[in-house]
């Protein structure tokens, strides 16, 4: 055997390397497959305008008409937003403190995670597709604005923007930031990306074009048949328990209006999400009504919204898609060689 001291190796330190290996052989494969998928997708199409339209899977280009809307975070006019919340915190799998406790590196930790759900408006001449929000695989915005802050929401609502970009790099440990008993002792606390696509910016979607039909969107869908706030009402109404009843103790009591009142809150939350269903269903109806196209996912192939040309991005994701091919080949070799090494012939 060409290296006997491999075999004397502790289980758990080969197999934990070895599933490390594994790991990033994955990842790097992975994000090679993604990438290529954008590339392949896209190469070779021309986009097509909005006001010459055909139904099927096309890249098309227009103009961001609305609707309007305002960010967030900072408050900035846009037709589609997308923002992500990280907070600093101390994450010790094996650490058995209490939180309070603890001492170390911060980690950034993702709190929030959201975008618009309104149809963006891409219109040429006199005619508007509309975009659904929903499914969307790759997001290059107009302005990306990445910050820290001590506060959610943050007290700087005026960062500085930059130019978006098809590639965004969630934040990682940053060097210089640490904890100590569950306090962060240095760096801000919070940090924040925006990203948003501007009104009147050119745009540009690969997807599954589809003719409006106006009798399909002619009346809103009919809102749930009950009050949202009936929970409160039912709960304020509920008869009050006899007093001095024999076959009941006070406990017994207490328990059954617990769960009475649990009941309460889970019915009130499904209404809520019922009728926040409804509203969206509403305005989906009216966005729909304004517009003779939609454009939406393709199943099986990529889902692209982008506020600028292919060919000013499309360089980032072949590159994404070569360097995952070369690291994912490198450490799917490295995890052939351990295994090799461990248990090739003697």
């Amino acid at each position: 055997h060409p290296m006997p001291w491999f075999r004397d190796v502790p289980v758990v330190v080969f197999f934990f390397a070895l599933g490390l290996v594994l790991l990033l052989a994955v990842l790097g494969l992975g994000m090679a497959f993604w990438s290529g998928r954008i590339t392949g997708a896209l190469r070779g199409r021309k986009p097509v305008a909005v006001n010459a339209l055909a139904p099927g899977y096309q890249l098309i280009y227009g103009q961001a008409s609305g609707p309007l809307l305002t960010a967030p975070l900072t408050g900035r006019p846009c037709v589609w937003w997308n923002v992500r919340v990280w907070e600093r915190g101390i994450q010790h799998k094996h650490d058995t403190r209490p939180v309070g406790a603890r001492d170390g590196r911060a980690d950034w930790v993702e709190q929030r995670h959201e975008q618009s759900s309104r149809a963006l408006q891409c219109t040429q001449g006199l005619v508007t597709c509309a975009v659904q929000p929903a499914g969307i695989t790759l997001a290059v915005p107009t302005e990306l604005a990445d910050w820290q802050g001590m506060h959610n929401p943050p007290e700087s609502r005026h960062p500085p923007a930059q130019p978006g970009t098809a590639f965004a790099s969630n934040p990682s440990q940053d060097p210089g930031y640490a904890m100590a008993g569950g306090t962060l002792v240095q760096g801000a606390r919070f940090r924040y990306r925006e990203e948003i696509i501007v009104p009147n910016a050119p745009l540009y979607v690969l997807g599954r074009v589809e003719r409006v039909d106006p009798a399909q969107w002619a009346h809103d869908p009919q809102p749930p048949a009950f009050d949202a706030v009936s929970s409160h009402q039912d709960s304020a109404s509920a008869p009050a328990p006899a007093q001095g009843h024999a076959d009941f103790e006070s406990s017994d009591w207490g328990d059954e209006e617990d769960d009475a009142e649990a009941e309460r809150e889970r019915t009130a939350g499904r209404r809520q999400t019922q009728y926040a269903q409804y509203e969206a269903d509403r305005q989906l109806a009216a966005d729909l009504r304004q517009a003779q196209w939609q454009i939406g996912p393709q199943k099986g192939q990529p889902y692209i919204v982008a506020a600028q040309p292919p060919v000013q991005w499309l360089g980032m994701a072949q590159q994404a898609s070569k360097g995952g091919w070369i690291m994912g080949t490198l450490f799917a070799a490295l995890a052939v060689f351990l295994l090799w090494a461990r248990y090739g012939p003697a």
